[in-house]
């Protein structure tokens, strides 16, 4: 083990010698409950909906993953309007799903899935795809950070497209607080056989953490497999850890059109934005 890699377990055990204290007012979810557009409460892993109206638009689909940072930054809902206005699909992780963030939702039109992860008091948390149309069925899943024990999430959502196919989505916050591999490689082995099963195209993305070199490479041996392309900006200015870029989005069965980040203030992490069309070229 070099130098470079000495200083990264350092701060990482520092990092994780922490004693983290859990405020009273905050209450993890021991099972993975989803809410959507028409089933407003978080009551089975699983939620269906009515879903006739096809995600993309004349082919054209555009796609972003954005952790917003529990909405903590001045200016959260300027920038998700601009996204929402760009894409018919956004992938968010940390999102708190306030009062203020419903009234947003409302106002823009745009219909939800989320996993809840834990609460603040009423207030639910974790990962939640927004899209202009309502996915056919939506899956949660939670893994526990090892030593502090807040769970992460991981939501599947099923989307109609126009020419035929159902697109599989991923959305990954990642283990984060651990610097052996075991409860990462746990929260992708639990959405690797929705993944496998799927026939049709797949966009898989989110803060998944890579901020060392074996995160990255169990992440691309599991893509590889599953025959995911990476997302890789020409101009790439995501959002790194100890150097390692952390927001992915990998896709299958459509063809990337371009891709770029949003360098903002309004979360500690940019947005990661893709311009797909369907098919394979």
């Amino acid at each position: 083990m070099g130098l470079a890699q000495w200083g990264s377990l350092i701060i990482v055990i520092f990092i994780m010698a922490i004693v983290v204290v859990v405020p009273m007012f905050v209450h993890f979810s021991t099972e993975p409950q989803v809410i959507n557009s028409e089933q407003q409460q978080f009551v089975a892993q699983c939620v269906d909906a009515t879903s006739d109206t096809k995600l993309d638009i004349d082919g054209q689909l555009a796609v972003a993953s954005w952790n917003i940072y529990k909405q903590q930054n001045d200016g959260w809902q300027t920038q998700l309007s601009q996204l929402a206005k760009q894409n018919q699909l956004m992938l968010l992780q940390e999102v708190k799903l306030s009062d203020t963030f419903q009234q947003w939702r409302q106002q823009n039109h745009q219909q939800l899935a989320m996993v809840q992860a834990f609460r603040q008091g009423d207030i639910p948390l974790g990962v939640m795809n927004l899209s202009q149309v309502t996915a056919s069925q939506s899956c949660g899943y939670l893994t526990s950070e090892p030593f502090i024990q807040f769970p992460k999430s991981s939501l599947l959502s099923y989307f109609p497209l126009s020419n035929g196919e159902t697109l599989l989505v991923a959305n990954l916050h990642s283990i984060n607080f651990e610097y052996a591999l075991d409860s990462y490689a746990e929260q992708l082995q639990q959405v690797l056989p929705a993944l496998k099963a799927h026939k049709g195209p797949i966009i898989f993305g989110g803060d998944l953490n890579t901020w060392r070199q074996a995160r990255l490479s169990m992440l691309a041996q599991m893509t590889k497999t599953l025959g995911l392309k990476a997302v890789t900006p020409n101009d790439d200015t995501r959002t790194t850890v100890m150097g390692y870029a952390i927001d992915h989005l990998f896709y299958r069965g459509l063809t990337l059109e371009s891709a770029r980040v949003i360098n903002t203030q309004t979360s500690d992490h940019h947005p990661l934005l893709a311009q797909f069309r369907l098919g394979e070229s």
